[in-house]
């Protein structure tokens, strides 16, 4: 018997379970209390909806959302871009285990937390107060 398709096997189940532990513990954060994010708020300081964009400057996913978030970000004060080496205290505090990560913060604590890409009507419909939209 060749060991290949058991490495094979191996390798495809550890990325599974890697990526059903990010979903985890993303899933489990929603409704915990944010850190405190003063540090990075900027003019959004006062504003009681807030989304995080955690981010690193060498992931692919994350050049390639760029340019949208900083689109979104000229009509949308609360999309708040957050550079996980520069800020790694606080990516630790939040559910980031991989970028792009997108958190959203209500009223001081984590309401949604979603992983990956997204779409440009995922990212808006958090920033403008609809949770859960497709």
């Amino acid at each position: 018997m060749t060991w290949a398709p058991i490495a094979i096997f191996a390798v495809i189940a550890l990325f599974a379970a890697t990526q059903g532990f990010m979903w985890v513990r993303a899933k489990r954060s929603v409704g915990q209390a944010a850190p405190d994010t003063s540090s990075v708020d900027g003019s959004a300081a006062g504003d009681p909806r807030r989304v995080y964009c955690f981010h690193s400057a060498h992931s692919g996913p994350c050049r390639a959302i760029k340019p949208l978030v900083e689109r979104l970000r000229q009509t949308h004060r609360n999309l708040i871009p957050v550079d996980i080496a520069e800020q790694i205290e606080l990516a630790r505090k939040f559910p980031v285990a991989g970028t792009p990560s997108f958190v959203l913060v209500e009223n001081g604590s984590v309401r949604e937390v979603l992983l990956g890409g997204q779409s440009k009507r995922k990212l808006v419909a958090p920033l403008e107060g609809e949770i859960g939209t497709p």
